[in-house]
C-alpha cells in the first residue's frame, strides 16, 4: 500500500485547500480501500448489504469492517497519525465536537438536500438513520395482566423482578433518568446524582453490557427480564427469540451519524463514501436489512411491514406525547461531563 512521504503529508496538514477539499491528501495519493466501522452485530451485515458492496461495485473502492466503535480509539488514532479506521458510525454530539479535528469536513460538493435538516449538525457528518431506546420485556416471565407498560416499570423490581440489561454507554443516562420518574420536559440537564442511586437501586439486578452485539445475544438468549434496548436491535433478536414485549410509554428517541476519520490513507474515498450516503435513494436499501427509518427528508423508503413493529415511527398512537428527544445543544456544551459522570457511576 503506497503511503504518502512525511514531507507531502506535512504540506497537506499546512496547506488543505491545495491538497483538497478539506481532506489530508485529498488529491494525492489515495489507497481506494475504506474501513468502515460501527457498533458491531447484524448491524455490520448490514452495512456490508446495504452500501458497501453497492458502492464498491459502482466505484470500485474496496472495504473491510471492523467493531465497535469507540471514540476514544479514533482520537488515539488521528492523535498518533496512524488511521485504520476510515468510516465510523457516531453519536451526534461527538461527532459534531470532533468536526474539523478529528473528524474530516466533508467536500463542499456533497449535496445533503435529501438529508433531513433536523439531523445534520455540522459540515462533517451525514445521517443515517434515527432510533429510539425502548423498554424490552421477557414474555415468559410477565404476562396477562402482570406485563410492564410504561418504561418507569424497569425500576420495579418487586411487581416485575428478574435481570436488567442496558448498554454501557451515556445514551443509557436519558431513558434511565425517565425509568426512574423523570419527567420527558425536565429530562435535561441530565440529573448525574439520580442516574447514580437509580443504578445503586437497581445493584446486582442491573447488567451493563459493552456493546450493542451483546445486547442482542442476551435478548435472543431470553437470560433477561427487562432491558433499556434499541429497537431496532430487538427485531434482530426477535429472530430467533419471539418471546419479547415492547413497552413504547415512555421512550427516548436520538439518531446516529457518519464521519469521516482525519489523516486516513483514502482521503478520496472517504469523500466518495460520505458523497454514496448523502443521497437517500443510494442510503434506502440499508433500511431492507434493519429496522431503522431513514434520515432522509421525506422520509425515505417505507418500512418494510416485517420491521414496523420494531419502529417508532409505526407506533405513533401508544407513544403519544411520551417520548423524549436527544439535546443536542445540550450534549454538545456538557458531553465530557457526561462522559465523566455516566463512567464514574458504573465504575467497579
Amino acid at each position: 500500500m503506497k503511503r504518502i512521504s512525511a514531507v507531502s503529508a506535512a504540506l497537506c496538514l499546512l496547506l488543505t485547500a491545495a491538497c483538497g477539499s478539506g481532506s489530508d491528501g485529498a488529491e494525492g495519493s489515495d489507497a481506494k480501500r475504506i474501513v468502515f466501522v460501527n457498533y458491531g452485530g447484524e448491524a455490520v451485515a448490514a452495512a456490508e448489504k446495504g452500501w458497501l458492496e453497492p458502492f464498491k461495485e459502482a466505484t470500485g473502492i474496496d472495504y473491510k469492517v471492523d467493531s465497535p466503535f469507540e471514540p476514544a480509539k479514533v482520537q488515539a488514532m488521528v492523535d498518533s497519525g496512524r488511521t485504520t479506521w476510515d468510516i465510523v458510525t457516531v453519536e451526534p454530539a461527538t461527532g459534531a465536537l470532533g468536526c474539523g479535528k478529528i473528524y474530516e469536513k466533508r467536500d463542499p460538493d456533497i449535496d445533503m438536500s435529501g438529508m433531513d435538516p433536523r439531523f445534520v449538525n455540522d459540515d462533517c457528518g451525514v445521517p443515517v438513520y434515527p432510533q429510539a431506546v425502548t423498554l424490552v420485556y421477557n414474555k415468559k416471565l410477565f404476562s396477562g395482566d402482570n406485563v410492564p407498560t410504561s418504561i418507569t416499570d424497569f425500576m420495579d423490581t418487586k411487581k416485575f423482578p428478574g435481570k436488567r440489561i442496558a448498554y454501557n454507554y451515556i445514551t443509557t443516562l436519558p431513558p434511565l433518568l425517565m425509568a426512574d420518574g423523570v419527567d420527558k420536559d425536565s429530562l435535561y440537564p441530565l440529573d448525574f446524582d439520580r442516574a447514580a442511586k437509580a443504578i445503586d437501586k437497581l445493584g446486582n439486578d442491573l447488567t451493563l453490557h459493552a456493546d450493542l452485539a451483546t445486547e442482542v445475544e442476551k435478548l435472543a438468549a431470553g437470560d433477561f427480564a427487562m432491558c433499556l434496548c434499541f429497537s431496532g436491535r430487538v427485531e434482530v433478536a426477535a429472530r430467533t427469540n419471539p418471546d419479547l414485549g415492547m413497552v413504547w410509554n415512555g421512550i427516548w428517541q436520538s439518531y446516529t451519524m457518519v464521519y469521516a476519520v482525519k489523516k486516513s490513507e483514502s482521503p478520496k474515498s472517504q469523500q466518495a463514501f460520505l458523497k454514496w450516503i448523502a443521497d437517500p435513494a443510494k442510503q434506502a436499501p440499508y433500511y431492507q436489512y434493519m429496522a431503522y427509518p431513514s434520515a432522509a427528508k421525506d422520509a425515505g423508503p417505507e418500512v418494510p411491514d416485517k420491521f414496523k413493529p420494531f419502529v417508532a415511527s409505526a407506533h405513533k398512537d401508544e407513544i403519544g406525547d411520551s417520548s423524549a428527544y436527544y439535546d443536542l445543544d445540550y450534549m454538545l456544551e456538557n458531553q465530557a461531563e457526561v462522559v465523566e459522570r455516566w463512567t464514574e457511576m458504573t465504575a467497579g
